[in-house]
């Protein structure tokens, strides 16, 4: 891969945006080395949780210059990326609602936990890749920003959706129709952000709480809680009270509760299976 890292260590796959030089812009290469690797992860029985990080000085600036260039010379016609629910050959035969089934939204589709290690620019898809995510750490240097309108486009690939759950209505209309800059400190303040770290010790602190998820939690329970909490966004309270009911009655059935009960009764690491 040359603009996508993938690593694995302690139950946890780093996955970096690397191509510095440019801010780790998104070209259409990046896409599908992005797709396989969150691919890699998601099948892998080794990975019980995900790190999303950028090289360098940026998260990830959004789309690269050149993609955009390309766009405006074919009035639109060299968008080809798949539309939600389309098959990408990458993702066949992963579990998830198809509509998360796009580059950005990948961490949306990942039935593991995805933290997302910010370091500086975190712009346009740049920023729905964060918002995707389920934790988001930022650096002190970490800037996000929305500026679609500002290039006379609108809010892609369910970020209208995501960010409104994020950080309220009134501050997502804010930053998708200002455009302005949002640093570390706001983005802790409106929720942005889950923790703020110093940047020199952002991505230790993001792996390390990953390592103590994958150590921790039954990869069933983090599979199950990710979905119920999407599911929960959409429906209303007595759907959700009722799937509280029925999913829990599911997991006392499990491999895994009996373990974390045992393994609680005698003082020491649960070995979860999954199962």
């Amino acid at each position: 891969m040359s603009g996508i890292t993938l690593a694995v260590a302690d139950g946890v796959a780093l996955i970096t945006l690397d191509r510095p030089e440019r801010l780790n812009a998104l070209t259409d290469a990046m896409h599908d080395e992005l797709n396989q690797a969150f691919a890699t992860a998601i099948r892998s029985a080794e990975v019980r949780a995900i790190v999303l990080t950028g090289a360098g000085r940026a998260f990830c600036a959004g789309a690269d210059m050149a993609r955009l260039d390309q766009l405006v010379a074919s009035r639109g016609a060299a968008f080809d990326i798949p539309r939600p629910g389309a098959p990408v050959a990458a993702l066949a035969g992963i579990d998830a609602p198809p509509e998360t089934l796009v580059t950005y939204t990948l961490p949306l589709a990942s039935p593991k936990p995805v933290i997302a290690a910010i370091n500086g620019a975190c712009v346009g898809v740049g920023l729905l890749l964060a918002a995707a995510s389920d934790v988001r750490f930022v650096g002190e240097s970490a800037m996000f920003a929305a500026a679609f309108a500002q290039r006379g486009i609108v809010a892609e690939f369910g970020l209208a959706w995501l960010l409104p759950r994020l950080v309220g209505l009134g501050m997502a209309s804010d930053m998708l129709i200002s455009g302005r800059r949002v640093e570390a400190a706001e983005a802790l303040r409106v929720g942005l952000a889950s923790r703020l770290e110093p940047d020199d010790r952002l991505l230790e602190v993001a792996l390390a709480y990953a390592r103590e998820i994958a150590a921790t939690a039954s990869p069933r329970s983090t599979a199950i809680i990710k979905r119920q909490l999407h599911t929960a966004l959409e429906g209303r309270f007595a759907e959700a009270t009722t799937q509280a009911w029925d999913l829990p009655t599911e997991s006392f059935r499990s491999e895994d509760f009996a373990e974390g009960v045992l393994s609680f009764r005698e003082r020491r690491p649960a070995a979860f299976t999954g199962r």
